[in-house]
């Protein structure tokens, strides 16, 4: 969210969208469509708060003409609202580069706001809308990876640092194998080929250790691990 101090009014110190919520009554200084979000309005109150909101939120605080004088209640409504909006604002941007679960934009926003009840507010509107879905974040992570010959041991682990529950990720994976018809087997076999190709030249217990570790390390299970690792030493 961006603020600004209206001339003549004294400075303030911004530490996070919420840190210059007002304590009194305010009167309405500026008030126009904003440029880069058309429906929705920027409003510049006297007391130096700048915020962007939706027509609704003007009609609810009865900020819809420049002179409108505001009372404690709604200068708060209006100004939490402009919060709220910047960090949606915030977490879309990030949405439009990047999958990311709920967890990951928490982590984002609490850089910027560490008003959690401002972060979750804004965090709920996404889900409510449809925008924001770990369970479509994990599918989708889950069938790129798999797709990238990583064992599901790994996705497992991926899945749960982005902060997605156990049931979660287990019915992601479950759902990723049954769609793309999934081969732990036919995937560890074809990692294992490539990496032994830069083994062969080393004693076979070391090229089969270093083998074993590579393979686990893309998260495939032990007796999976044994099956291919014997066959390419058998030739």
């Amino acid at each position: 969210m961006r603020w600004e101090v209206v001339p003549g009014s004294p400075p303030f110190i911004v530490s996070s969208p919420s840190a210059l919520f007002p304590s009194g009554p305010a009167e309405v200084r500026e008030l126009h469509e904003s440029p880069r979000n058309p429906g929705r309005y920027v409003v510049v109150l006297s007391s130096g708060q700048r915020c962007v909101v939706g027509a609704d939120v003007l009609a609810d605080t009865g900020a819809t003409r420049v002179g409108a004088s505001l009372e404690t209640a709604q200068v708060e409504r209006l100004v939490r609202a402009g919060a709220v909006s910047a960090l949606v604002d915030r977490a879309l941007n990030a949405l439009a580069r990047a999958r990311r679960t709920r967890r990951e934009l928490e982590l984002r926003l609490r850089r910027v706001e560490p008003d959690m009840q401002l972060v979750n507010e804004a965090l709920d509107r996404l889900e409510a809308s449809g925008v924001l879905s770990d369970a479509e974040v994990a599918r989708a992570e889950a069938a790129s990876r798999l797709r990238r010959g990583e064992g599901k041991a790994r996705v497992n682990q991926v899945l749960r640092r982005k902060g997605i529950d156990a049931r979660g990720a287990a019915e992601a994976i479950a759902d990723a194998v049954e769609t793309d018809g999934f081969d732990e087997v036919a995937a560890c076999r074809e990692q294992a080929a490539k990496r032994w190709r830069s083994l062969s030249k080393l004693e076979a217990a070391v090229a089969r250790r270093r083998l074993v570790g590579f393979l686990q390390r893309r998260g495939f299970g032990g007796s999976v691990i044994r099956t291919v690792v014997d066959e390419l030493q058998r030739g």
